[in-house]
Formats: C-alpha cells, structure tokens, sequence
C-alpha cells in the first residue's frame, strides 16, 4: 500500500493505526536549526484530542508526543523527525470483523487489499490525523512568523453565522465549544449537536480557512498552483467533501464587471474574488477557501455509545490548518530554486 506519504521538500509519511499501540509521523526536509520543542507539537495535539467538551467523542487519550529523532536541545538537525503518540484508551472489542459499516471505508478496504483492519477504522480512521497535526506543528516553525493560519466554524446544518472576523485568534475561537466565534451561533449550534447526539445522528457543515501574511510568489504553474495544492492537501482529509477557493459556486455566477473588480488600489493588476492567488501563484493578499465536512458517519446506536462525535467540524479545524502549514511551507522551501542565488 501507498500513499502514506505527502509532500515534494517536505516530507511528511503518517503511520499507525486508530486502535494499534501508537500513530505518528516522519517529517523529512526540515531544514537545520528551527526552534522546534516537545510543548509545539503537543499544543497543536492538544487542541484536536477528544474529550474537550460535551460535543466530542468520549473515548479519553492525552495524547502526548514523543520526539524520537532530529531534534536536540530543541533544535532540528535537518535530519528526519520522528514523533509517536501511544494510544491510551482502544475499545477493540467494540467492533465486529464481521461488520461493514455504511459510510465508513470498511467494505471496500476490504475489496480492495484482501484484509482491513476492522478495529475502529485502522487507517481510514479520524485518528491518523493525529500524524498530520505533528507534521503540521513543526511545518508552521518554518513558516515566516508573520504568517497566520486562521480557521473556524463557518455552519453547521442549517445553523451558520453571517458575523465577520477579521481580529479573532485561534486562542479565541477555542473558547467555543463548536469553534464557531459567534456566541449566539455558538450556542444554537452546540443545542443542536447535544440534539443530535442524543438520538445517535450526526451533521455536517462548513469551515471557513484564512491564510495571511503568505508571501508573495509561492506556487510552481502549471501543475503545482498554490489553489490546486491545497484543494488536493485539505481534500484528503477524510471527513471533507469540498474545497473552494472564497466563496467559488456563487462568486463564479457574477459578471466579470464585479468579479474582477481590482485590490483596493488597483495598480497591480490583482483582482479581490482571486482571493490571494493568481495564475495559480500567491499575491500576498489574504487566501480564503471554504471547506465542506461531510456528517459523522457512525450513528445510530454506536454513536449513542458516547464515543464518536456527533459532528467533525469542531476537531477537524486543527487539522485543517495542519494541511495549510504543511502545503505552504513545502511551497516555501520549494521557492528557494525559482531564482538564481
């Protein structure tokens, strides 16, 4: 099997198994003496572990990173790093080899390789992004500082916020127990959610992802556009459906006259609904991508067990954000070979 791995100069290869002893990463192409400490990775894990409130799985895991390799004396050494997570609290008993479950990757896993394993998903479950979130704290310590990756609950259902944000923190939107920074919203939706769950259904709904302070010309046309890069990095995620860059189905039915309508200034040649890319390469302008989360696909009585979440949107904007670090830092060191030193 393929496919573990992501990335061209940054390499990220994720490993283990939602209900095996541990899950982790390798991250190769990180370049020498990066501030890189134990507590950035277990923050960035920290904020997408179950149990931090009421509308998350149940299932308890403290998730604590083990650097095995490439750092000392919380430095990297450019050579490959290596960080575990043990698994704590597994029910594998809970789970049938007998049973496939609808909407989950068991059947045709199955179909395809010969053998699964059936114990929570293995693989195919939400718990691999655990290595994406490793990757993507150490991702973000190459990043320009000034760089900021921001995302948060757009909707849930039929419940969305019509609120602008443009000074929220990651810090902030934490406070809310569906990371939708809009207090009315917020609790509309953790209503409906405790609603859901207490019948054993599930919903979907959208993130909204900013990306600013990205410097000028990332992105390598034809086939390696910033846009298509992260569409293809975020659309891994399993739980996610879609990927838009703004507000694209609707933006797309304007006439040119407004689409195109220019930056503030307009001296560029750089249009507002580019939202930050153009000719498949960053302005510097804010990048916006709107993000379509399917709805859990355990429900019903496994889900009125208590250990899956009755809604993925909430836990999946760590990773998310994980997937933008790790896609723009490789465009970041891949930059250094477009012009001549």
């Amino acid at each position: 099997m393929r496919g573990n791995s992501f990335g061209r100069f940054l390499v990220i290869t994720s490993f283990g198994e939602s209900h095996g002893p541990a899950l982790g990463a390798v991250v190769d192409g990180v370049p020498a003496g990066i501030e890189l400490c134990v507590d950035h990775i277990a923050y960035a894990l920290h904020r997408r572990r179950p149990g931090l409130s009421n509308l998350t799985s149940a299932r308890q895991e403290e998730d604590i990173p083990e650097i095995l390799s490439g750092v000392l004396n919380n430095r990297t050494l450019g050579t490959p790093i290596a960080v575990v997570v043990r698994n704590q609290d597994a029910r594998s008993t809970e789970y049938s080899q007998h049973t496939y479950r609808t909407g989950h990757a068991d059947s045709i896993w199955e179909e395809k390789y010969g053998i699964r394993d059936y114990r929570g998903g293995g693989r195919a479950s939400g718990r691999e992004t655990i290595a994406r979130v490793i990757a993507g704290a150490i991702a973000e310590r190459i990043l320009p500082p000034e760089l900021r990756i921001l995302a948060y609950t757009l909707q849930i259902g039929e419940i969305a916020t019509r609120a602008a944000f443009d000074d929220v923190t990651r810090e902030q939107i934490d406070t809310y127990s569906t990371r939708c920074p809009d207090p009315v919203i917020n609790e509309a939706m953790e209503n409906e959610l405790l609603r859901l769950k207490s019948i054993g259904d599930s919903a979907g709904g959208i993130v909204e992802l900013r990306l600013d302070g990205v410097p000028i010309g990332l992105g390598e046309p034809v086939f390696h556009k910033t846009k298509s890069e992260l569409a293809a990095a975020i659309m891994s995620i399993g739980a996610v459906s879609g990927v838009s860059l703004g507000e694209a189905f609707t933006e797309v039915l304007l006439p040119g006259s407004d689409f195109h309508l220019p930056v503030d200034g307009g001296t560029q040649g750089l249009a507002a609904r580019s939202h930050g890319i153009q000719g498949g390469i960053t302005t510097g302008e804010r990048i916006t991508m709107r993000i379509a989360v399917k709805p859990t696909s355990t429900i019903g009585e496994m889900a009125m067990q208590g250990r899956h979440d009755p809604c993925i949107v909430p836990r999946i904007i760590p990773v998310i954000e994980a997937m933008a670090a790790l896609t723009l830092a490789d465009l970041y060191l891949a930059s250094r070979l477009d012009t001549a030193l």
